[in-house]
C-alpha cells in the first residue's frame, strides 16, 4: 500500500511540475487537438510531351512491370494487380496508368542520378494519412515527377544513398568506421540544401511553429532519418506531426529495397553512441529518440524538466525501466547543452558539436 501512495504522489507532482512550473507545455496537454501541418502540391511543370494513347489493358500491365512495380503486394504496396483491379473497375483508366508508370521510371532515373536508386515500390503506396491529406498515390509520384518536385527527390535520393552506404558496410561484417550516429547526423547535408533551394510557399511541410529556416531543416531532417513523432504519455496526443509524409523517410525506402518490414530501432541500431547515451541492450532506438528530442527541444521548446517528468512518468508506469530512463535523461541533456544554443546562428556547427559530445570514444 505504502508503494502505491509513493507512486501516486510521485505522479502527481511530475504532472504538476510539468503543467504548472512550466507554461509554455499547457498547449500540449489542453490546447485544441494537434494541428496537422497542411500540404499542397507542387505545381505540374509542362514536359512538352504528346498525350499518353489509349492503351491496352496487357500494355498497361508491361508499363507498370517495367516501372518496377512488384506483381502481388509486398509490403502493403498497390502492386500491379491492385492496379489492374482498379482499371477493372473503373476507378482509374489506362492512360492515367500508362501516365503513373511513366512518372515512376522518371522518378527511378533521377533519384539513380543522386546515387542510389530508390525502388519503385516505395512511391507505390496510399495510407489513411495520405488520403486523409487530400494525396494518393498517383498525385505523388506526379507532383515529384515534375520540375518542382527535383529538390524532393536529391534530398530523399541523397539522404538514402548515405544511408545505403551505411548499412552496406554495416551488413559486409568486415568492420567498419561508419556509425549509426554519424550517418543520422550527416543527413542535415540534404534537409539544409533543400531549405536553401525550396520557395516557402512550395513546402508540402508548414507550421506556425516553425520559425526560421534551421528550424525548418531541422524538421526535416527528422522526418528523413525516422519520421515519427513522439506523444504526450499523459495525453497521447503527437505533439509533432508530419502529415502523410511521415512514412518519406530512409527507413522506409530500406525495407522496400530489401522487402522486409521492420522498425526504426532495428534499422538504424546504436552504433557510434557513447555508452552512457544507450544504456541496457534493449534500449536500441537511439536515433530515433535524438531526434526526437532535438526536435520538441528544438522547435517545440521543451526545457529538460518536461523530458525529464515524460521519462519519470515512463519509469513509473513500467514502460521503460530505469537504467533506459537515464541514458534518455542523459542523451536529452547532451543535445541540450550542445545543440540547441546555437543551432539557430550556425546549425552546421550545432550538428558538429552534438556529434563529438555524443560519440563513443
Amino acid at each position: 500500500m505504502k508503494w502505491l501512495v509513493w507512486t501516486g504522489t510521485l505522479c502527481c507532482l511530475a504532472l504538476a511540475v510539468v503543467v504548472l512550473a512550466v507554461p509554455q507545455v499547457r498547449f500540449l496537454f489542453f490546447g485544441l487537438p494537434e494541428q496537422r501541418l497542411e500540404g499542397s502540391a507542387v505545381s505540374k511543370a509542362e514536359t512538352g510531351s504528346a498525350p499518353v494513347a489509349e492503351a491496352t489493358r496487357v500494355q498497361v500491365e508491361q508499363a507498370l512491370r517495367d516501372a518496377g512495380l512488384s506483381e502481388k503486394p509486398l509490403l502493403g504496396d498497390i502492386s500491379i494487380s491492385g492496379h489492374l483491379a482498379r482499371l477493372d473497375d473503373g476507378v482509374v483508366t489506362s492512360q492515367q496508368l500508362m501516365e503513373y508508370a511513366e512518372g515512376l521510371r522518371a522518378l527511378a532515373l533521377r533519384t539513380g542520378d543522386f546515387g542510389r536508386q530508390i525502388p519503385s515500390t516505395f512511391w507505390d503506396v496510399d495510407t489513411d494519412q495520405l488520403r486523409a491529406d487530400g494525396w494518393d498515390a498517383y498525385r505523388v509520384v506526379d507532383a515529384l515527377a515534375s520540375v518542382e518536385g527535383e529538390p524532393y527527390l536529391e534530398a530523399l535520393g541523397g539522404a538514402y544513398t548515405r544511408f545505403h552506404a551505411f548499412k552496406l558496410a554495416e551488413m559486409s561484417g568486415g568492420g567498419t568506421d561508419d556509425t549509426a550516429l554519424d550517418t543520422a547526423l550527416d543527413l542535415f547535408q540534404a534537409a539544409i540544401k533543400l531549405i536553401e533551394i525550396v520557395p516557402p510557399e512550395h513546402m508540402l511541410e508548414t507550421s506556425e511553429y516553425i520559425r526560421g529556416r534551421e528550424q525548418a531543416a531541422l524538421y526535416l531532417w527528422q522526418q528523413l532519418i525516422v519520421g515519427s513523432s513522439r506523444r504526450n504519455p499523459l495525453t497521447h496526443i503527437k505533439l509533432f506531426n508530419h502529415g502523410f509524409t511521415t512514412r518519406f523517410h530512409v527507413g522506409t525506402i530500406w525495407q522496400y529495397e530489401t522487402g522486409i518490414a521492420l522498425d526504426n530501432s532495428s534499422i538504424w541500431g546504436v552504433s557510434g553512441f557513447a555508452p552512457e547515451f544507450v544504456g541496457p541492450p534493449e534500449n536500441n532506438n537511439q536515433v530515433e529518440h535524438m531526434s526526437i528530442s532535438m526536435t520538441v527541444q528544438g522547435i517545440l521548446r521543451e526545457p529538460l524538466l518536461v523530458l525529464e517528468a515524460f521519462e519519470e512518468f515512463e519509469t513509473l508506469s513500467g514502460s521503460a525501466t530505469a537504467a533506459e530512463a537515464a541514458a534518455d535523461d542523459a542523451l536529452n541533456a547532451a543535445i541540450q547543452q550542445a545543440f540547441i544554443p546555437g543551432f539557430e546562428d550556425d546549425l552546421p556547427s550545432a550538428v558538429a558539436a552534438l556529434r563529438e559530445q555524443l560519440h563513443e570514444r
